[in-house]
């Protein structure tokens, strides 16, 4: 099921971004008990979506996103690895996305670490298109019309 995130997610949310996200990043990321206040910090800022079990069950993937002006910013999506390819990400960008268009959004931004080849093809396939590379970030901006 996808849900909105509640507090006693965090954790399973911090989980997934120390197990499925950190490896990938070509940054290098606090560890323990800082990470587990960098995120929550961060998802208390725009709304997180979470897939889970049950509306009480541990989260086995998230997405929280951010908003300015009429844009919605994809900022993190994490599905562990045990769900992937079973449609959990792409349920999470239309919930998403919907969300956003409720709340007046025209356009979707993201931005992909450069090397994360998987995630641009996720992407692509959900109808983003590359805007530009951020050299000095080691990014691709993606972006769709809502």
């Amino acid at each position: 099921m996808i849900r909105w995130r509640q507090p006693r997610d965090d954790r399973g949310i911090v989980e997934l971004v120390r197990t499925q996200l950190v490896p990938i990043s070509p940054w290098q990321h606090p560890r323990d008990s800082r990470l587990y206040s960098d995120i929550t910090r961060r998802i208390r800022k725009g709304a997180t979506l979470v897939a889970s079990e049950s509306r009480r069950s541990t989260p086995f993937g998230f997405l929280h996103m951010e908003f300015r002006t009429d844009t919605l910013i994809i900022d993190l999506l994490a599905v562990d690895s045990s769900h992937q390819n079973r449609r959990w990400g792409s349920e999470l960008m239309q919930h998403a996305e919907q969300y956003g268009r409720k709340r007046g959004c025209r356009i979707s931004r993201v931005f992909v670490d450069e090397d994360n080849s998987r995630a641009l093809r996720f992407y692509q396939r959900h109808g983003y298109g590359g805007v530009r590379w951020i050299q000095s970030l080691k990014v691709i901006e993606l972006a769709k019309i809502l």
